[in-house]
């Protein structure tokens, strides 16, 4: 973990993070009415070649990057969620209003399940890539997963989820 920070150089690393820009961030987080466009410039180029600095905004890009990986985990419960939506499993509530006449209309409450088996199929042929059932070519391997396996993996997950709420 790099050193401590003062506020003004935490508020100059958070925002020239978000921003990329070195005088922004440091017209962001410093006093600059008073000075000359070419201070500002060279004020915010030293702070990035302060060791503290760039030592912070390596921790910043590390927990970004780490935030954003995609583990197995959840790319199968992605792909899980998309097969369940396109074989029905999930249904959906729709608002209807119909009109009944004379500016008075009936509203209801429609549970649908609709069905989208292209992406249902699409969810498992991913779901298979994850797990390494094909090779790089896209050929499958020799070793295939039954859909009782898969049927009964499914079941698991969703034992857990029922426990986990």
């Amino acid at each position: 973990m790099s050193k401590k920070l003062t506020v003004k150089q935490e508020k100059f690393v958070l925002k020239y993070f978000e921003c990329g820009n070195a005088t922004e961030a440091y017209k962001y987080a410093y006093s600059t009415s008073r000075m000359k466009d070419k201070t500002i410039i060279e004020s915010a180029s030293k702070l990035l070649s302060n060791h503290n600095i760039t030592a912070r905004l390596k921790e910043l890009q590390a927990k970004a990057e780490e935030e954003s990986k995609w583990s197995v985990e959840k790319m199968i419960k992605a792909h899980t969620r998309i097969f369940e939506i396109g074989i029905g499993d999930v249904s959906s509530s729709h608002i209807v209003t119909e009109g009944a006449g004379e500016g008075i209309s009936n509203t209801l409450e429609v549970e649908m399940r609709d069905t989208n088996l292209a992406s249902a199929k699409g969810a498992l042929v991913e779901i298979g890539k994850i797990l390494g059932y094909y090779e790089k070519d896209n050929k499958q391997k020799a070793g295939e997963v039954s859909i009782a396996d898969f049927a009964k993996w499914l079941h698991d997950e969703n034992s857990k989820k029922g426990k986990d709420d």
